[in-house]
């Protein structure tokens, strides 16, 4: 029974992560998406108690899956510097490609939570961190890397909301200047 269960919280996970890509978390029902799947509404909400829960559920998975992909293509890259402007693009260009998944990966209610939650909980998040620890490294920069990560991460959300809006498209000379400005600022 367990495997079964397991395949049903995978499935609920599949399908909800597809309906935020196609219409964004605001659009999401769990009625629609039990639905979906051939499941009733209470039948679902034997796999998660709430739409928290869900959505904590897909946020998780996300980070776990943005984590395997940023390593494999930051898996070559030896400079920490050049990695973490490499990790940037990807998500910028990723808010252009897929708006509505990005927006809800770094907004909704659980991914906003991610600096209060224990390491190992937002596999994506502990990369950056791990990736901003071994700029300051290199750079012999000793402040709290989460000074910088808020930093980085303020210009990339809010970067990323432009780009998700349709205000400004992704610009990499933008995204490296931005990079050295916070890493010189860091140094002072």
């Amino acid at each position: 029974m367990v495997g079964i269960s397991h395949d049903t919280d995978q499935r609920i996970l599949e399908q909800a992560m597809n309906m935020i890509r196609e219409n964004g978390e605001d659009q999401l029902s769990l009625r629609k998406l039990a639905r979906a799947i051939g499941l009733t509404t209470g039948a679902f909400y034997k796999h998660f108690a709430t739409k928290d829960a869900l959505l904590r559920a897909v946020t998780q998975l996300l980070s776990q899956r943005e984590e395997a992909e940023m390593a494999q293509v930051l898996g070559q890259i030896t400079d920490p510097e050049e990695k973490l402007l490499v990790m940037a693009a990807e998500i910028l260009e990723r808010f252009e490609a897929d708006p509505h998944l990005m927006h809800f990966l770094f907004f909704n209610p659980a991914a906003r939570d991610v600096l209060k939650v224990e390491p190992g909980q937002f596999g994506f998040y502990d990369q950056v961190i791990q990736l901003i620890k071994d700029v300051l490294r290199k750079r012999g920069i000793t402040i709290d890397p989460q000074i910088l990560f808020i930093q980085l991460w303020s210009f990339i959300q809010g970067y990323g909301l432009l780009i998700d809006s349709g205000i400004t498209s992704y610009d990499p000379n933008l995204v490296r200047k931005t990079l050295k400005d916070l890493l010189e600022v860091s140094n002072d």
